[in-house]
């Protein structure tokens, strides 16, 4: 039977390629076949050598001899990058305790509810987006325009990261990961910023503590599975 499905181009097959790691959770040294990306997306071999091409600029894949490989972030790079992290979210959300009103407060919950609903789904993609969602939103209410535009350009490193890293590892846990946001969350809406203080650098060196115990061992062979969802709209 032909395939109707129009072909993507470079660009589309790149972010669907993208979005699918971190849907399927595709670990650290995974190899990608071209030819298995051509067959399961249905798209001859130039634009997915464009799209691997892309990938590997961005440092989500390297390459192991002639073969591309899902990229596995060292420990000091996730450290380095939840450190920073750290310091401008345990201040951000000191800040949005005394500073965020209700409504921002509801939005933030109803970002967090959304993101359950996504983990619970297994849409890992739409999760991680979410989770940069909830973070950048306490950076909004804490009304200190420095601290937010730094939190955001730090999260292109961090959104890297997560590739190959983190949310693919066995060890890591979406239930967890709620539960901090909405302990976070509580104590924003108790105005306790000291409380809020603890809950996100305990968020934050989870991750830490994570990539450190649980490196991906080994490597295997696979292309990440194509959702049977729509595509998520970019973050903002």
């Amino acid at each position: 039977m032909t395939d109707s499905r129009p072909s993507l181009t470079g660009e589309e097959l790149y972010t669907a390629l993208r979005r699918d790691m971190i849907d399927s959770r595709v670990q650290g040294g995974t190899v990608l076949q071209e030819e298995e990306i051509g067959r399961r997306y249905g798209v001859s071999r130039t634009p997915v050598r464009e799209a691997l091409q892309r990938l590997h600029q961005d440092k989500l894949i390297g390459r192991k001899g002639r073969f591309y490989v899902v990229a596995s972030p060292s420990h000091d790079s996730i450290r380095q990058i939840y450190e920073f992290r750290e310091a401008i979210e345990t201040a951000s959300v000191a800040l949005c305790c005394e500073r965020a009103d209700e409504a921002l407060i509801e939005t933030i919950q109803a970002c967090l509810n959304e993101q359950a609903e996504a983990g619970h789904a297994k849409q890992f993609y739409e999760f991680e987006r979410l989770d940069t969602q909830f973070h950048v939103l306490i950076a909004q209410g804490a009304q200190n325009e420095l601290l937010r535009r730094q939190l955001e350009i730090s999260y292109d490193q961090i959104w890297f990261s997560r590739v190959g890293n983190l949310v693919s590892l066995p060890d890591y846990s979406v239930e967890e990961t709620l539960a901090g946001h909405q302990r976070i969350l509580d104590a924003i809406r108790r105005r306790d910023a000291g409380v809020a203080r603890a809950e996100m650098y305990t968020h934050l060196r989870s991750a830490i503590l994570l990539s450190a115990r649980s490196r991906p061992q080994g490597r295997t062979s696979a292309v990440p599975r194509t959702p049977r969802k729509k595509k998520p709209a970019p973050t903002s």
